[in-house]
């Protein structure tokens, strides 16, 4: 085919094409969903700014704390094999042997002995959520989310045409008083609540954990509904303070009715993109049903393999743990040097978030313009409730990927903008 009659050809498709109206080929599901990026924070795609910003907005590493040697030390051996395993498809449910070592540090860690029957590898932990919901999630069906939550998850639920519904949080985590009433009303309406969703420990965004009390109401009021938890459980490992650290939901269920979904992506790299499942093996074969994309990469999974076992993970969290509680103490000083009359907040025990209420009636939305002005980016509170409504007025702001020097001079910035603000600007 000639150059010439290559364009007619395209040409003859435009105008054929054009004829069809886009929106009406696609599926439900796309048209379901608003528009906006899988962590939608309302923020401008290019944030006008004075000065070069910085950016507190995703939970991210700290990028001097990657393993990179060790990484390709483990990338090495697990290459080094005399047949094509790495290189070839991996199957639904990954890698054996990186299954197995999960499942002997649940074992170990969380007092209840499971076995690779009970992981199931994904594309993180959304990859996931996305499976759990092919799984569970019919057209109509009501998913129980906390107010405020990831809202990545809210968009996945929404995109396999869930109903979200939500109950409240407090410094306790989510208040399940409101959770059995909300049931019934919708039962009584009819309807079909298939899952409630929690981040039970070191929650995104607030950074609070699910009291021990509330985790058996939880469990209690799930199972008398047949209702599955999904326990989003990215920075369980991320906690401070050793001592206070949860007891998961899924060892005080024995994964009867919980569903833990975990990452490599916030304990080592979120470029690794791979995380897992975490339930019961009937559960899980009714999850594998639902995947059509040949498993995750073998040659991933064999790498971290090599870098977990004998111990590698282990000093790599105890190196990380140190980094992420000193940063939250540089930026909470520096919150409290700069910004005291303008904000208060809870120290959490753990994770990547501080979660911020704006005092003196000052409003989230005109304080996040007025700081991306002055050079400073950041999710508003709103962001994270699914209808965009935050009534307390906050900011969360993530420690993990900036420097110390940056933690502070974002802690100046912001008190700049909130004070302008204050002052009836913005």
């Amino acid at each position: 085919m000639t150059v010439e009659s290559a364009r007619s050809l395209a040409d003859e498709l435009r105008r054929s094409w054009a004829q069809f109206d886009l929106d009406e080929l696609t599926s439900d599901a796309v048209k379901y969903l608003t528009a906006g990026t899988p962590t939608d924070w309302g923020l401008p795609s290019n944030p006008p700014s004075r000065v070069p910003p910085i950016t507190l907005g995703s939970g991210i590493p700290d990028p001097a704390s990657l393993p990179r040697e060790p990484l390709i030390e483990a990338m090495k051996r697990a290459l080094d094999t005399v047949d094509d395993g790495p290189l070839r498809y991996g199957g639904g449910v990954g890698f054996e042997p990186l299954r197995a070592e999960l499942a002997a540090r649940y074992t170990r860690d969380r007092g209840f002995p499971v076995t690779s029957d009970h992981f199931l590898l994904t594309n993180g932990s959304a990859g996931a959520i996305d499976q759990v919901c092919a799984a569970l999630i019919s057209p109509g069906d009501i998913v129980i989310t906390e107010a405020p939550t990831f809202s990545g998850s809210i968009r996945t639920f929404r995109g396999h045409q869930a109903e979200v519904h939500t109950v409240p949080m407090d410094n306790d985590g989510m208040q399940v008083e409101h959770l059995e009433p909300l049931i019934k009303r919708l039962h009584a309406e009819g309807r079909k609540v298939k899952v409630i969703y929690t981040i039970a420990s070191y929650h995104n965004p607030m950074g609070v954990t699910l009291a021990y009390e509330r985790r058996v109401q939880l469990l209690q009021i799930a199972s008398r509904y047949g209702i599955f938890v999904i326990d989003d459980d990215a920075y369980g490992e991320l906690y401070f303070d050793v001592d206070k650290k949860p007891t998961a939901l899924s060892a005080m269920s024995e994964c009867e009715g919980v569903i833990t979904v975990g990452t490599f992506s916030k304990v080592i790299a979120t470029g690794l993109r791979v995380g897992w499942i975490h339930a019961t093996p009937e559960v899980l074969d009714r999850v594998v049903r639902m995947r059509f994309e040949m498993g995750n990469s073998p040659l991933l999974h064999g790498m971290l393999y090599e870098f977990v076992k004998d111990g590698g993970l282990d000093r790599h969290l105890d190196h990380v743990r140190k980094i992420y509680r000193r940063k939250l103490e540089a930026l909470t000083a520096a919150l409290h040097e700069y910004c005291e009359p303008y904000v208060t907040w809870r120290r959490p025990g753990g994770g990547f978030f501080l979660w911020v209420s704006l005092t003196n009636g000052l409003d989230a939305r005109k304080v996040q313009a007025v700081a991306i002005e002055e050079g400073f980016v950041f999710p508003g509170g709103f962001a994270f409730f699914p209808d965009r409504i935050d009534t307390g007025e906050h900011i969360r702001l993530a420690f993990s990927w900036a420097s110390e020097d940056d933690l502070r001079e974002a802690a100046r910035r912001l008190a700049k903008a909130c004070e302008i603000v204050a002052n009836g600007g913005g």
